[in-house]
């Protein structure tokens, strides 16, 4: 079975009020285009992560605008992520030493650490001013 064609694009305030409006507008798409639904869970998962992390983290007089681009294929689904908050390359956090003692762990770092396991690629890019995530899952 392939996926679906789907382009579509909308911008929400960077808050954490409207990542229940961010993740309905993912789930309809992603449905929409036909992801599996193990993979729509995944990527509702990873896109609470993102979504809240820019809500809180990107802007220093909050809230600013988060642009979220949706673009399928038969092959995959590409979701991303727009900001022109503070520059921050989630791929340049290290990964946490998840198997570490509790006490001896450094905090943060588990939701970036959640987002690349739960996704096939991740990608970042600073441009214009604006940060980019990319996040891909493919159909199989």
């Amino acid at each position: 079975m392939t996926m679906k064609d789907v382009k579509t694009e909308k911008v929400f305030p960077a808050k954490i009020e409207a990542i229940p409006d961010i993740l309905d507008f993912i789930s309809a798409h992603a449905e929409a285009a036909e992801l599996h639904p193990k993979k729509i869970t995944y990527l509702l998962l990873v896109s609470d992560e993102v979504a809240a992390n820019i809500s809180q983290y990107a802007y220093e007089k909050p809230p600013g605008e988060l642009l979220v681009q949706i673009e399928s294929d038969q092959e995959k689904f590409m979701l991303d992520f727009v900001d022109d908050g503070v520059l921050f390359d989630p791929l340049s956090v290290e990964e946490p030493e998840i198997n570490a003692d509790i006490k001896d762990r450094n905090p943060g770092g588990l939701g970036i650490h959640v987002v690349r396991n739960f996704v096939d690629e991740m990608h970042y890019k600073r441009a214009d001013n604006k940060n980019r995530l990319t996040l891909i899952m493919y159909k199989e």
